[in-house]
Parts: C-alpha cells; sequence; structure tokens
C-alpha cells in the first residue's frame, strides 16, 4: 500500500517579527500543539519507513549519484535535523515519492514541493518576480532551499540561519550583488545593491551598531511576495512605500512639513513626493538630494559642448542644451528628481548615476511597461529593446500633443517603423509575425489617410496595440489576439463591430476543427485595403476560401466565380449574398440567404428575381449524386456524348490518315496547272457569306465561352486582360450568338424560299439524293470508307455531300438549337425562372458548357483535318472562300456527282473556266490562316487545361 503524506500547515513568520508569545495566545497555541502531535502519531502509523530506514542508505558519506555528467553526493548526516524545524517530521512526509513498498525508491526522485504545507507562502512568491522566473525555469529564479536550506531548515531567530535578521541582506546579495548573475541578466534599475545598503543609514545601523530593528530586505519588499517597484502592488511602489516606510518611520506628514501637503496625503497619495525621491532607495542618507544638489550643480558640467565619456572605444557626448530642458514637459522638474541614484557626498554626484527610472514617477505606465514584450525584452537586456527614452526623448520631452512630439499621432507610425521595419532592430533575434510593418502600414487605408489627408483620427499603431502594452498576438492579454481583436478594432468601427459580435463568425472559443474569424482574417494586420477598391474585392472570396474550403470551390465553379477569377469585380462575392460583418445561419430570420430574405439579396442585382429564381444552386456541384442528381446526370450523359462522339471520329480519322497521305503522293506527281482552268462552282455566293459569318462568330464564341469555362487557367486570366475583361468578353459572346442567331434564321429562310419556288415537296425537298438529310448511300459510304480505310477496297464513290460533311452541317443545328436554348436561359434566367424551377438553370449551364466544348473541339479538330489538315488539301482548302474546285480534283473527290451532273446534262451549268487574282487568293489564306492557327492553338490550351489541371 502506498503511503500518502500528511500535509502540515505550519504558521508562518515573517524574519523581522518576534517569535514571542504573549499571554492571550498561550491556550491557542497549546491546542495547536496537540493537533500537531495527534497529525505526527498518524503519520508514524502510515509510513512503515522512518527516518531510520532512510538513514541505512543516506548515512553512507560515500553515496553519491550522476546527475548531468556531475557526480553529487547523497549523503545526509544523522544529526543534521537535531536544529532543522523540520525535525519532528519524517523523511517521507516530503520526499513523498520516496514512500515505497519496496526499497529501494526511484533513483531520480521528484523536487519537494513546499507548498503542500506552506501553501499561503508557496502562493505569494509564485506571485512574485522569483515564482514568475521559477515558473518560467529561468536558470537564475529561487527556490525555497536556495534561501531557508534543505535539511538543516534553522529558525529564523537563529543566528546561524540564513534568515537570521543580520544575515538577510547577505542572503539576497548572493543574486542581488554588483556582478552576480542576476545583475547580469537582467535590468535591475538599481545598481550596487548591496554595497549601497551596507554604506546607507539601514546598513550601518545593522552592521555597525548590531540594531535587529532596523530595516533589512524582507522588511520593504517582503518575504515572499517579493514584486518590482513598477507593480501597483509592491510594496515599494509609488503609492505602496509610504506605508512600508512608516512601519518603522511613523507620522511622516508630521516631520516632513516642508513637503508634505497634509491634505494630500491623506486624500491623494502621489501628488506630494514619494519617499525613494528624496531618499534613493539602499543607500538611504538623511540628507535631502533636492535641498543638496541644485541644477545649476549639474549644468556647471553638462551645458559644456565637449563633455563626454568614453564606451567601448566610442565617444558618448554627456552635453544638456539648456534650451531643451526650458521647453520640456519636466521644466518643472529638477536633475536629481530623475536621476536620483546621484550620491551627494562626492566630488562628481553624478559618477554613480545610471539609466533614469521613470517609473518615480509615472508608475502606472511603467508597470504596464515592463508586462509587455518591450519590458520584458528590456528587463532581460535584450540589446534592442526600447526603453522610455528611445520614444519619449532625453532631456527634451514633449508632451502627446506637442506636434513636434514624437509621440505625436501622425509621428508614431514613423517611431515604430524606426524598428519595425525590414532588417529594422526589432527583427534581430526575435520572432516577430509581421516583418515589415512599417511598408505595409504605410500603404494601407489608414497609413495613406494618415499620410495623404492627415486624418489625425485615423488608427496608428498605438490604437491597436496600446501605447506600453505590447503583447505579441499568441497572448491571451494581448489587444490583438483572436479573442480580443474585435473590440480593439471596435473602438473606432463600433457599428461593424456590433454585427460581427452577433454574426456567426463572433468570436467564441475555437477548437482544433474550428478556427472562427477575426478581423485580421479577412482585413490582415497591416495590409488593410479599402474595401471598396479593386484589391479587397479581387481578395474577398479567396479569404472566404481559408475556411470554406468547399464551398469556395463550387462558388467558383459558378458563372459569379468564373467572371470573379477573370477580374470582373462587379460579380457577385461571398458578401453580396451572405453579408460582410452580419452573416447568419440560413436558418436565422435575420440571414440575407434566409427564405424570407432571399428575394431581396438576388434582388440587389436581378431586379426581376423572384422566388423561383432564388432556387437556383449557388455552391451545387454535379459530384454530389445524393443531393444533386439533376445535375449528377446531366453532366455524365454530356461527357458519355463527348468522349462518344471524339471516340468515334477519333477512330475515323486515324483510320483515314494512311489512304490521305497516298492520295497526296499521287497529286503531287501531276505539275499544278497555270493561268486559267475549269472549276466547277460548288457554293454559292451567298453560302461562302454564310460560311464567314459561321467562321467569324464561332471562333468569337469559342474564344470567349472557352476564356469563361477555364477562369482558372492563366492564359484565359491573359486572353481576358487582353481583349478588356471579363465584361467586354461577355458582350462579344452575346454578340456573336447574335450573329449565329442571325445566319441560322437566315439560312433556315432561304431553304424554305427555295422550296416554294420550286414548288417541291417536303418528303422530296428533305430526303432527294443530293439533300443534307442522311439516306442509304451515306450508310454504304461510311461502310466502304472503312473497307477503303483499312484496304480491304476501294475508294467510295462520293457523291455531292459525304457523310461526314452532312454530319457537321446537323451539328450545326444541334448546336444553335441545344447551346443557343441553354445560352438564352443563362442570359436571361429571369424571365426563364418565372416558368421554370431555379434548378434549371444549373442544368442549362452544364449542356451549354460541356456542348460548346464538344463543338470547340469537334470543329478544330476532326472537322478541321476533314477539311484542311488532312494531307492532300493540306493546308488549306480555299473552296469555302472560292466557292469553286478544280474539275480534275472534282471528279478524284466527288465522282458519283460529277457522273451525275454529266447524265443530267447540269455540268455546263456550274463549269466555269477562270483564274483567280493572286492578291484574293493571298487576303482568302490570311484569312483562313489566322481562323486555322486560332482554333489550333485554342484547342492546345484546352487540351494544356484539362491534362494539368
Amino acid at each position: 500500500m502506498r503511503r500518502e503524506c500528511i500535509g502540515l500547515r505550519l504558521p508562518e513568520r515573517r524574519a523581522s517579527e518576534s517569535t514571542v508569545a504573549t499571554p492571550g495566545s498561550f491556550l491557542k497555541q497549546q491546542k495547536s500543539l496537540t493537533v500537531l502531535l495527534v497529525a505526527l502519531f498518524i503519520t508514524s502509523l502510515a509510513f512503515a519507513q522512518s527516518n531510520e530506514d532512510c538513514a541505512m542508505c543516506h548515512d553512507d558519506p560515500s553515496l553519491t549519484t550522476t546527475r548531468n555528467g556531475r557526480q553529487i553526493s547523497r549523503y545526509i548526516p544523522g544529526n543534521i535535523f537535531e536544529k532543522s524545524v523540520h525535525s519532528y517530521l519524517e523523511c517521507v512526509s516530503c520526499h513523498t515519492d520516496a514512500a515505497v513498498e519496496d526499497f529501494p525508491h526511484p533513483d531520480t526522485l521528484q523536487p519537494v514541493n513546499c507548498g503542500e504545507c506552506h501553501d499561503d507562502a508557496m502562493t505569494n512568491f509564485l506571485d512574485g518576480v522569483h515564482g514568475q522566473a521559477f515558473i518560467r525555469k529561468d536558470k537564475n529564479a529561487p527556490n525555497c532551499s536556495e534561501c531557508h536550506g534543505t535539511h538543516q531548515i534553522i529558525p529564523s531567530t537563529d543566528p546561524q540561519s540564513p534568515t537570521y535578521k543580520m544575515n538577510i541582506p547577505v542572503l539576497c546579495g548572493k543574486c542581488h550583488r554588483e556582478g552576480a548573475p542576476v545583475a547580469r541578466a537582467y535590468n535591475i534599475s538599481e545598481r550596487n545593491i548591496l554595497e549601497n545598503y551596507s554604506q546607507g543609514i539601514h546598513g550601518r545601523g545593522l552592521f555597525n551598531a548590531g540594531l535587529i530593528v532596523t530595516a533589512t530586505c524582507n522588511d520593504c519588499h517582503g518575504n515572499h511576495l517579493v514584486l518590482p517597484h513598477t507593480n501597483s502592488r509592491s510594496s515599494i511602489s509609488q503609492k505602496n512605500i509610504a506605508s512600508t516606510c512608516m512601519k518603522c518611520h511613523a507620522r511622516i506628514e508630521d516631520v516632513h512639513t516642508k513637503i508634505i501637503n497634509r491634505e494630500l496625503w491623506e486624500k491623494k497619495p502621489g501628488a506630494i513626493p514619494a519617499c525613494t525621491d528624496c531618499h534613493p532607495p539602499h543607500k538611504v542618507e538623511m540628507q535631502n538630494l533636492v535641498e543638496n544638489i541644485s541644477d545649476r550643480t549639474c549644468l556647471k558640467c553638462h551645458e559644456q559642448p565637449d563633455i563626454h565619456k568614453t564606451v567601448e572605444g566610442q565617444q558618448v557626448s554627456l552635453h544638456v542644451d539648456v534650451n531643451n530642458l526650458t521647453v520640456s514637459a519636466h521644466n518643472n522638474i529638477t536633475c536629481v528628481k530623475c536621476h536620483s541614484d546621484v550620491t551627494a557626498t562626492l566630488a562628481r554626484p553624478c559618477e554613480t548615476a545610471d539609466k533614469v527610472d521613470c517609473s518615480n514617477c509615472h508608475a502606472e505606465e511603467a508597470e504596464i511597461y515592463f508586462e509587455s514584450g518591450h519590458g520584458r525584452a528590456y528587463f532581460s537586456k535584450h540589446e534592442n529593446a526600447p526603453y522610455c527614452t528611445d520614444c519619449h526623448g532625453t532631456h527634451l520631452v514633449k508632451k502627446k500633443e506637442d506636434e513636434t512630439s514624437p509621440v505625436f499621432r501622425s509621428a508614431v507610425p514613423k517611431l515604430c517603423g524606426d524598428c519595425h521595419k525590414n532588417n529594422g532592430q526589432a527583427l534581430d533575434g526575435t520572432d516577430l509575425k509581421e516583418k515589415d510593418a512599417f511598408a505595409d502600414y504605410s500603404t494601407s487605408v489608414h497609413g495613406r489617410s494618415l499620410e495623404e489627408k492627415g486624418l489625425l483620427s485615423v488608427a496608428i499603431c498605438t490604437d491597436c496595440h496600446t501605447t506600453h502594452f505590447m503583447l505579441k498576438e499568441s497572448d491571451e492579454r494581448s489587444s490583438v489576439n483572436p479573442a480580443n481583436l474585435a473590440k480593439t478594432c471596435g473602438k473606432c468601427h463600433k457599428g461593424i463591430y456590433d454585427e460581427y459580435i452577433a454574426s456567426e463568425h463572433g468570436h467564441q472559443n475555437n477548437t482544433g476543427e474550428l478556427k472562427f474569424p477575426t478581423c485580421e482574417t479577412c482585413h490582415t494586420a497591416h495590409h488593410i485595403s479599402e474595401v471598396h477598391q479593386d484589391k479587397f474585392m479581387s481578395e474577398i472570396t479567396n479569404q472566404c476560401g481559408q475556411c470554406h474550403k468547399e464551398l469556395a470551390e463550387t462558388y467558383l465553379e459558378t458563372y459569379h466565380g468564373k467572371v470573379h477569377q477573370l477580374g470582373y469585380l462587379q460579380a457577385a462575392r461571398c458578401s453580396d449574398c451572405h453579408g460582410a460583418h452580419n452573416i447568419y445561419p440560413m436558418d436565422n430570420p435575420k440571414s440575407t440567404i434566409n427564405p424570407r430574405n432571399i428575394v431581396t439579396t438576388c434582388q440587389k442585382c436581378h431586379t426581376d428575381a423572384n422566388m423561383k429564381f432564388t432556387g437556383y444552386l449557388t455552391h451545387a456541384t454535379h459530384y454530389d449524386k445524393s443531393n444533386f442528381p439533376w445535375l449528377y446526370y446531366t453532366f455524365w450523359a454530356m461527357t458519355a456524348l463527348l468522349l462518344s462522339v471524339f471516340a468515334f471520329f477519333g477512330l475515323h480519322t486515324l483510320l483515314w490518315l494512311p489512304r490521305s497521305l497516298g492520295t497526296l503522293i499521287k497529286r503531287e506527281s501531276h505539275p499544278k496547272p497555270v493561268g486559267k482552268q475549269w472549276y466547277i462552282r460548288r457554293f454559292s455566293k451567298k453560302n461562302r457569306i454564310t460560311h464567314i459569318f459561321v467562321i467569324c462568330s464561332f471562333i468569337l464564341l469559342a474564344l470567349t465561352g472557352m476564356i469563361l469555362k477555364f477562369a482558372y487557367m492563366p492564359w484565359a486570366k491573359s486572353l481576358s486582360g487582353l481583349i478588356g475583361g471579363a465584361h467586354v468578353a461577355g458582350l462579344l459572346h452575346r454578340f456573336a450568338a447574335i450573329i449565329t442567331f442571325g445566319y441560322f434564321v437566315f439560312h433556315v429562310v432561304s431553304l424554305l424560299k427555295i422550296k416554294f419556288q420550286k414548288g417541291i415537296k417536303v418528303s422530296k425537298f428533305i430526303f432527294s439524293s443530293n439533300s443534307l438529310m442522311f439516306n442509304r448511300k451515306d450508310i454504304k459510304d461510311f461502310w466502304a470508307s472503312i473497307k477503303w480505310f483499312t484496304g480491304v477496297g476501294p475508294r467510295p464513290n462520293y457523291g455531292r455531300w459525304t457523310y461526314w460533311e452532312k454530319f457537321d452541317y446537323f451539328a450545326v443545328f444541334w448546336g444553335v438549337m441545344v447551346i443557343g436554348s441553354t445560352g438564352l436561359m443563362l442570359w436571361f434566367p429571369e424571365i426563364f425562372t418565372k416558368i421554370l424551377p431555379g434548378w434549371l438553370i444549373n442544368v442549362a449551364q452544364i449542356i451549354h458548357s460541356d456542348e460548346a466544348l464538344l463543338a470547340v473541339g469537334f470543329i478544330f479538330t476532326i472537322h478541321f483535318f476533314n477539311t484542311h489538315l488532312r494531307p492532300e488539301s493540306f493546308p488549306m482548302d480555299t473552296v469555302i472562300f472560292t466557292g469553286y474546285v478544280p474539275v480534275e480534283e472534282y471528279k478524284a473527290d466527288r465522282p458519283h456527282e460529277y457522273e451525275q451532273l454529266e447524265k443530267s446534262g447540269k455540268l455546263k451549268d456550274v463549269l466555269v473556266e477562270k483564274e483567280f487574282s493572286p492578291q484574293k487568293m493571298l487576303w482568302i489564306k490570311i484569312f483562313g490562316f489566322v481562323a486555322l492557327f486560332t482554333g489550333v492553338v485554342l484547342i492546345g490550351l484546352i487540351i494544356y487545361s484539362l491534362l494539368f489541371h
């Protein structure tokens, strides 16, 4: 059974308190003694191990252990407890983890926790500067044993005790003497503490006269709750020092009538000088520095321009400009008020002077400063840590209201920026998050407002980071900690703060999986831009996407998201629909996307929006089959169509290519005719002009449409910028669509006109042998073509229109109907959703996008090969521009058609002898090559985007 220590709470005495019991306390002491004896009896029952058991090993002088490579003795003499205040305790009362059932106990025991019994003392110790250093595991931090000892803890009344009255200065001086590790490691405002105390009136009274009633370290600083004088709770702080001194020096206000106004003394502490203002700590003398050293005494030397001292080989000026003193905010304060560590008895009183301690007057500011990052760095002697004088100046200290002051509002960013800039002192040896804060701030909306407009009300460094309490963002007390940042910004942006804090984003406790956004998340720390400017507008969606990654990805697939990626800042962004700061869940009645409010939200851009219109699925994805089945099946149907078309015609092209090369070789063996020659007219002028409209509109549609489809690609953004941006691209796309509808209607009307003029029956008009409608001959030609491609049959006798040309023709009909109808739905969604549900707009977008991709891919690959890029036509077939084909070429390509023309006697109607001018052919080829080049490049970019994104 493991034995547990019984924590005995012993009454704690200050070293300066009397240990003599009064008669009134005798009964209480007797009761305490009875309780103590009972506790000891229980302890003796609880532990089988006695001190004798421990002494079996630890009474051996040769007992040692090794720690960190050093040999440490574990020998504990048997008589060491005789005078100890803990003589009544068993070893295991303190070393609780040594209470084991079987010996030996673990080689390494946990440090003794004195707070188990001395809880009040431990609480005070941990609250003090020593305890805080101990918690930080500072190597110079003292622990209980360093002051009180380990096993031989002697009462403070014993002259042999290190905490005996006369030994206290020596005990504290082990660390606080000049040259000791503590003095070297920290910026402690007091120097030569032990030496000064020894020479002061208190030290002389203790050491020379043996007066144990004189003040020692713990009388002024306390036993365990030792705090710096800059801390308002400290016994030596500006507001408490008089009470501390009055423990010995009674009726100070009556004795110091020249200095102390009794009414102020009682009602307004701090309005009159503190004890240490006249009597410097540690070297307290009867003389008053103010009365003994005048400013004239100081200026006798320091007003000389050439006065200096040498520090590490460098001359440092000690000159004080009297003119600066007269206009300084401290012009009514004497030199020794600040330089209170001078010594009046020396020929040069300032010989003992060190850095000024501003906390003598500015106690509250000093307390805050020393708790800040700057103050901690200064206390730890970081060479670049700023001190009061670095910001406020030395002798020429100006009020913050003075426009020439370095701490005037407009000057503060430059003041802070001297250190907090790229390669500035603030970055030396630190891990600050912001590397070039001054430059970033200068380009922000705050910095520009201050610099360009002189707006003093704009936020500066101290408004966000406070004046003296600067802490890292990770510190919970910091004004820029995520939990506090909104409140900090809300000091200026009150209305926004009220909206934000009530919203879904209002900062709550972050968890591992969920982190709430703060002002910095969207606006950054120092790069803050105007929310209506391009920079912020273009960033906002990415900022939301940092947390809402999946929703951001689906947004970017919508029209809004795509044009946003192309830089169109008028496109709806997250904040346009969800709000900027007043963001709520959709089921909250306050939410802008709540069913009660969603129509109003959409009407901000779509003035004719209705309830059906709001059925558009803004974040829907075709990948989610369970939630969006219509989108899922539409996408895969279009994908299947696209893949099947390209697979079929891709194979057809690959089979054709070898035969095409063979035809090219045969033709190259015949010389090309020069001059006039006989041609067959294949296309009328009306046909050729219509096709030019088709080419121009289709390339324009393809270019602007693919820019939008692949908006995430750099090439799309570059092309968009080249033609004037996404808005211009949209206008061009719609313009090309109008042309497409125009030539489509014109062609249909032309067909009807021919039908009615010739009086042809509908069936014959559509299904005649020369019609573009598919017939049985096309099936025979297709099968014959496959045989020819594979070498098992002759070349088919093609007629006026081949089966692949008919496919191209009807592809236009199909495209205009499918792409056109869905395009109109996307163009006028408010009109269509008066009848149709909003989610059909999502379906239309998938169909429109994928059908367009099919059309562009087919025309710029299959159609280009069939017409222009196959070897016998390479690099371009000009018939669609000239309208004429050489007779011999026509005979070879379309033998069936040629035979029919001869038999019917119509050959002479289409046979023409002519010569095309070189200039005309040049322009035809330029136009054709531009179209071909554009199509080939665009198809290359599309393939690249599909493969590498």
